[in-house]
């Protein structure tokens, strides 16, 4: 396998400054909806990534294109409580979003490698957070059309709050995801990595009716990623189906967790997270990325032209 190119400084900054935009976005649509479904987060970091994505020079004369795609709602749709065989029956169990670089030599791919985005949101106190409804996924707009005849005062009179007690819920020790995360990790390289969803700051709170829209300015917590190895070390100290709290995470994973631009850039595009992959282990990328059935749901790909070879 070739040994990863040096990236040019202005690349760099760049993919910094488009991830760090991207998670202020995504902090915001946190902030504003609460109770927001987790992909509905992913959904967003990607749209949010999307204005980037045409072919950009840099000062250093590096060419830098980013490619994006989202098979969207269908990520909902996993394996149903029922008996019914459908084709679609998989959970995205070992990751949710992927990122990969391809760096070029004039038109001569010389490097690839890619990262793995395993996405979980933090739960306000009072677990209330829009569920993937299986069902109501199948019957499609039906939910919107046929209303209950009375609006719930309670769903306009609310507040959501958070702190470093709250749980990323949807992390469950004894999961079998874990399993399945820990084996990827081992069999074809350290590539997933947690990305944590969660507030601007802690405490925080938000009340409906909002009087205005939330922005968004400095993020002293927001979305961070984390190191697997780390985040499931702490899950030893809890009983099978528990949950880890932002406090015991944040513990844990000290040195270990980056915010989502410092992960993206001065961490991936340098080599120093995720896998190098070339064709000789390129089957396990094709699996993750060619099926609509495959484990992921949404893919950003980051084309490098070197400079002075474009």
């Amino acid at each position: 396998m070739n040994p990863w190119p040096v990236i040019p400084a202005d690349v760099v900054a760049w993919f910094r400054g488009v991830f760090a935009d991207a998670n202020r976005h995504v902090c915001e649509r946190l902030a504003n909806l609460p109770n927001i479904r987790e992909t509905s987060l992913d959904d967003g970091l990607i749209e949010a990534l999307i204005p980037n994505s045409a072919p950009t020079l840099l000062p250093s004369g590096a060419i830098i294109r980013m490619d994006t795609h989202n098979i969207g709602g269908l990520r909902r749709l996993g394996a149903p409580h029922w008996d019914w065989d459908f084709p679609q029956r998989r959970r995205w169990e070992t990751a949710d979003i992927a990122i990969l670089v391809f760096v070029y030599r004039q038109d001569k791919l010389v490097a690839m490698k890619i990262g793995l985005l395993q996405s979980k949101r933090l739960f306000p106190t009072n677990h209330d957070v829009e569920d993937e409804d299986e069902i109501g996924f199948l019957h499609g707009m039906n939910a919107f059309i046929r209303r209950d005849g009375q609006q719930a005062a309670a769903a306009l009179h609310r507040t959501y709050s958070f702190d470093e007690t709250c749980t990323f819920a949807a992390i469950q020790a004894g999961h079998r995801q874990v399993e399945l995360i820990d084996t990827l990790n081992r069999d074809f390289g350290k590539a997933v990595f947690y990305l944590l969803y969660a507030p601007p700051e802690l405490p925080y709170a938000v009340t409906y009716p909002l009087r205005k829209r939330i922005r968004v300015g400095d993020m002293p917590v927001g979305n961070r990623v984390v190191d697997a190895d780390n985040l499931h070390r702490a899950l030893v100290e809890l009983n099978d189906g528990q949950s880890p709290t932002f406090s015991l995470l944040k513990s844990a994973c000290v040195g270990r967790d980056w915010l989502l631009e410092t992960w993206a850039a001065d961490l991936l595009l340098t080599c120093q997270v995720g896998q190098q992959f070339d064709d000789s282990n390129d089957d396990r990328v094709r699996y993750f990325l060619e099926r609509r059935s495959g484990p992921i749901g949404a893919a950003l790909a980051a084309s490098i032209t070197l400079p002075g070879e474009a």
